[in-house]
């Protein structure tokens, strides 16, 4: 999680690493390849329609295969880029949140409907989604705000902007239902087709009279009477519990994202 992340939570600085996407070079490396790649591509299928009106069909066919290639290295190199962003802002993160800091809108997009597909299944009130202010947007105008907001829409999902931080939307879950495909679309098809909407069959919880706790780690404590002598060890339990959560879903994401390099 970034320091801007952080801003107006109830973190100490000195608790959260002082990650900047936009200072890494290893990310802007991964980007930069990316970048390379898609222009290649653009030169070729330049060239094949070139090749193709002047009547040399043979090779407009092998350029237009050379363009089809350099699509998949840009492809794989952003997806690359995607994994090792996540992972960065993500390590420390805490059980219902997540950062989308460094994604394309896109990416982020695919990432949230995976994220909130687990979200549902394990019954998790609601998710704090980092999605940032738009302060290394071209501009300054966020992109990825109004992206998983469009997202939310679609699957009927309400959210709101946290009124201590406008950097973070809040997605509620409760009784949520969400499309049985966002938890197995691979990231090609939905870059290419966008995100699915509710259908009739869904992924989700069934409506029930018991309002959920406020979130999963909670929801799988034991219920006993606490005594005094059992507070630091219950403390400890959950925070265990919350990390196990966290680091699953981040090796379950992450693993999501390798399918498709």
């Amino acid at each position: 999680m970034s320091t801007a992340a952080v801003a107006d939570r109830r973190v100490q600085p000195s608790q959260v690493r002082d990650y900047n996407h936009a200072t890494d070079s290893e990310y802007k490396r991964l980007r930069d390849l990316a970048d390379d790649a898609f222009k290649k591509r653009q030169q070729y299928s330049q060239q094949s329609q070139q090749a193709f009106k002047s009547g040399d069909k043979s090779e407009a066919h092998a350029l237009s295969e050379r363009a089809k290639e350099q699509l998949n290295v840009a492809e794989k190199f952003n997806m690359q880029a995607a994994e090792y962003v996540f992972t960065q802002n993500n390590a420390d993160s805490d059980s219902d949140e997540i950062d989308l800091h460094g994604l394309y809108t896109k990416e982020a997009q695919w990432i949230m409907q995976k994220r909130i597909a687990v979200a549902v299944a394990n019954h998790e009130s609601k998710l704090e989604v980092i999605v940032g202010k738009g302060l290394h947007s071209a501009n300054g105008i966020a992109k990825i705000k109004p992206a998983i907001e469009e997202l939310c829409q679609q699957a009927n999902l309400a959210s709101y902007v946290d009124r201590k931080n406008s950097g973070v939307l809040v997605v509620e879950l409760e009784n949520a239902q969400v499309p049985s495909s966002w938890a197995s679309m691979d990231y090609s098809t939905f870059a290419h087709n966008g995100p699915s909407k509710p259908a009739q069959s869904h992924q989700g919880s069934k409506p029930s009279q018991q309002k959920p706790s406020q979130n999963y780690t909670q929801q799988q404590q034991p219920q006993y009477h606490q005594q005094p002598q059992q507070q630091n060890y219950q403390n400890n339990s959950q925070n265990n519990n919350k990390n196990d959560l966290v680091s699953t879903v981040l090796k379950m994401l992450c693993m999501c994202i390798r399918k498709n390099i």
